[in-house]
């Protein structure tokens, strides 16, 4: 009887335990608020990238807007540049210059250059061309050089200082002088080929006028040896008419405006 007592005594407290509630670990899990909180920040994130790409578009927009602003502000400037430059033009020595020189002016100086060589009995040997705000004078070489030389001869002389107190009383005008010879060789220490003497007898003509007061900037030399002959090097009349030498004078304000119209690089 006591043994049966102690065993139920035993079984007791085991029942007992087992018919506890299940312990929080063992219940069963609610899966419907973690899916209800990952459905909210998937939504957030959808959100997030379309606000970020508005930004972007808006900062888009803010750049082009002020790149337009300030390429309209800048082509203006550059427009106004060629305007100024025709009311004063730099003669090379820094100092501003009024355009005084119009088309009736240099039609009066073609005129008078014209008349000039014809009064000095050189209208062979020294033609004269002209287009509007441009005057082409052309030397033959029998009045300007011996063959193979480069020094000046006098009926030159007179032309030129006639050209030098033209472009000292006129400062746009610009002077460019252009050497020619024929197409037989030359190879002498001094010249050791035509690009040498064609080169070296406009330099001389360029040096003349300048120390008739013509200010080094406004000249251009160019020496073309044989390659830009007026008729076809065929017998020794043509290649007469080949040796020359070109004095062109233009106005300079076109040139300069042209120059100044390009963008500087920062």
């Amino acid at each position: 009887m006591g043994l049966a007592v102690s065993v139920a005594a035993a079984i007791t407290p085991m029942k007992f335990h087992a018919d506890l509630p299940r312990s929080r670990e063992a219940q069963p899990r609610d899966t419907s608020r973690p899916q209800a909180h990952a459905d909210a920040h998937g939504s957030s994130e959808d959100v997030g990238w379309l606000i970020t790409l508005s930004d972007l578009t808006l900062l888009l927009i803010c750049f082009l807007a002020l790149w337009y602003v300030k390429n309209q502000h800048h082509n203006a400037a550059q427009t106004a540049k060629p305007a100024a430059l025709a009311a004063h033009v730099n003669d090379g020595s820094g100092k501003a210059l009024p355009a005084s020189a119009h088309a009736s002016d240099w039609n009066a100086l073609r005129d008078e250059i014209d008349d000039f060589i014809a009064g000095a009995g050189m209208s062979d040997d020294v033609s004269i061309a002209a287009a509007p705000d441009e005057i082409l004078i052309s030397f033959e070489d029998t009045v300007t050089f011996a063959s193979g030389k480069t020094d000046l001869r006098p009926e030159a002389l007179l032309v030129l200082e006639k050209v030098a107190v033209a472009a000292v009383s006129r400062p746009v005008m610009r002077l460019e002088i252009n050497g020619h010879t024929d197409d037989r060789p030359i190879s002498t220490a001094e010249f050791p080929s035509n690009w040498e003497l064609s080169s070296a007898r406009a330099s001389r003509v360029a040096r003349y006028l300048i120390e008739k007061g013509v200010h080094p900037a406004r000249i251009v030399v160019h020496g073309f040896a044989y390659h830009r002959p007026r008729v076809p090097n065929e017998n020794r009349t043509s290649r007469g008419a080949n040796r020359r030498v070109e004095l062109r004078l233009f106005r300079g304000v076109d040139r300069v405006a042209a120059q100044s119209s390009v963008a500087p690089i920062h």
